[in-house]
């Protein structure tokens, strides 16, 4: 009998070093900073974008892997509270160290490269 080995992740939430360097592409779908952009909007135009929440677009979320530093931008997410000042999370948001984890996360997906039909 053939026993497929247990993977065991490790994950821990640390903050990102300061000398790491973040991936600086543009995004390839020309639509969705409009879209993101509107999505933030509606949020504050309603009253539901509180001062300690946060809504990001292309914006790196941390975490640690099994000692792997990951991160992940989606299109869009939000957080609904950081407990720590705006200017620590200038640069990327670490769930769980620096606030709750994001509620909602979209990637903004088209039938052809560079825009088209969402999905």
């Amino acid at each position: 009998m053939v026993v497929a080995p247990q993977l065991a992740w490790v994950v821990t939430w640390e903050k990102l070093p300061e000398d790491f360097v973040l991936d600086d592409d543009p995004v390839d779908n020309i639509n969705q900073p409009a879209i993101a952009a509107a999505l933030t909007e509606s949020l504050e135009l309603a009253g539901r974008l509180p001062e300690r929440a946060l809504a990001t677009t292309n914006y790196g979320f941390c975490a640690t892997l099994s000692g792997k530093i990951v991160v992940k931008a989606p299109d869009w997410a939000y957080v609904p509270a950081i407990q720590v000042p705006r200017e620590e999370v200038k640069r990327s948001y670490t769930p769980q160290l620096q606030g709750q984890f994001p509620t909602i996360v979209m990637e903004f997906l088209s039938d052809t490269e560079g825009g088209g039909v969402f999905y």
